[in-house]
């Protein structure tokens, strides 16, 4: 694997990440008369950790190919619409992956469409 690859995906965890927790951390300081509860912080960062994964893996799956055979594009777009779709509307990120990684190979191997 190129480090590139590597460099991308950790710098697209790292953003996805800061941007998921760092908004519920600048809520919480900006709180500073309320008490304060470590179990919420947990629950916050394991929140925040599952999405930036799951992002990353994307990007670090999805890349490769595309760099290899950019006129398939189109497939990583289906792929990151199914997600985003089926996540946003059932709130299930396992479903949401499954169903996107199976609807970017479908359209990558069998539909030859290309921008």
């Amino acid at each position: 694997m190129n480090l590139e690859i590597i460099l991308v995906g950790i710098i697209v965890g790292i953003a996805n990440f800061v941007s998921r927790f760092g908004p519920f951390y600048v809520m919480q300081k900006s709180r500073q008369h309320s008490q304060k509860r470590g179990a919420v912080w947990i629950k916050i960062a394991l929140g925040s950790i599952g999405i930036a994964a799951i992002s990353s893996m994307l990007v670090v799956a999805t890349l490769p190919p595309l760099m290899e055979s950019p006129n398939k594009s189109f497939a990583m777009l289906v792929g990151f619409l199914t997600l985003a779709g089926l996540y946003f509307k059932f709130k299930k990120i396992v479903p949401a992956t499954l169903t996107a990684a199976l609807a970017y190979g479908l359209v990558y191997t069998y539909i030859p469409f290309s921008f």
